[in-house]
């Protein structure tokens, strides 16, 4: 049975319409975007002479892991019709991929760095993509991405553009809407809302006192939910936390970040996905999109600096609906983030640590808010 996300958005997309979708993680965006976009291209190559080559449709996306997905969910969509992909990121041979352009493909997905490579360095035209698709189109538009989706979007002849993502603010909508005339803006469910099949347990823990408390949890036949990633701020902090899990729990653990090579992280992934490795230790390139079926907890050990991104975080441990749990290590080095995580708690039912609730910098913005209503009220 389709989702609610992919019964609103097939319709309008198979239409020809351009689309901004906010949908929460784990709801089936990406078959949403994928099926009509595998239907065009399959009729287009049938349409057309079988000398035709060049692409008709493209899928742009933030990291490799999420476009490596996102291609393999193609071919299985795909299969069977006259349908061929090529997976254009950086860490695997540059002329492999423009090999398999020019061999002749539908779909090309990856990320705009690479893409840009290709398209300087090689001349490689793109004229003929008539379907353009960001994924996480909130982290494509931002600062670092937005001047290289641009200059892609700028060798297209006005593509039909389909934009996914769990939290799209208004800037984004703002962008969104430069790109296109015809927008239709689907929103299924609270927008920003965290997937409701996660349960959120918030603890708050003083920075030296963090690995204890993880390897805790990970040795407690009750709290331990494997299998489970362990979010970090850094790629450093990565392998050294991955060491020191099996090291002292016994725990096998593995890291993922973005300084390992290609080949590397996709062995990694898969023995993770396996079932092989109970804990992987990632950064922020398994934060979003990326489909991790079968895990049943993440942990934070480092907060991530805006709500947006802790929203995609807690939803890696939920799937299609199936039940996680989330724990997120916080203290006073987290305090940029309180006001909006408090929020963001109450609105999802989730307990609030008495530290967090009665530390002193949600005080002071409880203290300016109440003085700011007082001003406005004339009290």
């Amino acid at each position: 049975m389709p989702t609610p996300v992919q019964m609103q958005a097939i319709p309008i997309a198979l239409k020809g319409q351009s689309l901004l979708v906010s949908a929460e993680t784990g709801s089936g965006k990406t078959a949403s975007y994928m099926i009509p976009v595998v239907s065009y291209c399959a009729q287009f190559k049938h349409e057309q002479s079988s000398k035709m080559k060049k692409p008709s449709a493209m899928v742009l996306a933030p990291t490799r892991e999420l476009c490596i997905q996102v291609e393999e969910q193609a071919k299985l969509l795909g299969k069977g019709l006259p349908f061929k992909t090529a997976l254009v990121v950086g860490g695997d041979p540059m002329a492999r991929q423009l090999y398999r352009i020019q061999e002749g493909v539908s779909l090309i997905v990856g990320t705009p760095g690479r893409l840009i490579d290709l398209l300087t360095k090689h001349d490689m035209e793109l004229d003929s993509v008539s379907m353009l698709v960001l994924d996480e189109v909130d982290c494509m538009l931002q600062k670092g991405f937005h001047e290289q989706v641009m200059q892609i979007y700028r060798a297209l002849s006005q593509p039909q553009v389909l934009m996914y993502s769990a939290t799209i603010s208004r800037e984004v909508e703002k962008l969104a809407r430069l790109m296109t005339n015809d927008l239709v803006i689907a929103t299924v469910g609270k927008p920003g809302n965290q997937n409701s099949s996660v349960k959120q347990v918030t603890i708050w823990v003083e920075s030296k006192q963090k690995k204890k408390k993880l390897f805790d949890i990970l040795t407690s036949q009750q709290h331990f939910l494997p299998p489970a990633v362990v979010f970090v701020g850094s790629r450093l902090g990565a392998d050294l936390l991955s060491e020191a899990i099996t090291a002292t729990t016994g725990v096998k653990a593995l890291s993922i970040h973005g300084e390992k090579p290609m080949k590397d992280r996709r062995q990694i992934l898969k023995s993770f996905l396996m079932g092989e490795v109970p804990v992987l230790v990632a950064t922020s390139i398994l934060g979003r999109g990326v489909n991790l079926f079968g895990v049943r907890q993440v942990i934070m050990f480092d907060m991530p600096n805006s709500i947006k991104e802790y929203i995609h975080q807690i939803g890696r441990t939920s799937r299609m609906g199936e039940e996680g749990t989330s724990i997120v290590f916080i203290n006073e080095e987290d305090k940029k983030i309180f006001p909006e995580l408090v929020e963001f708690l109450k609105s999802s039912g989730a307990p609030i640590p008495r530290e967090l609730a009665n530390s002193r910098y949600m005080m002071r913005s409880f203290s300016s808010s109440s003085g700011n209503k007082k001003r406005k009220h004339g009290l």
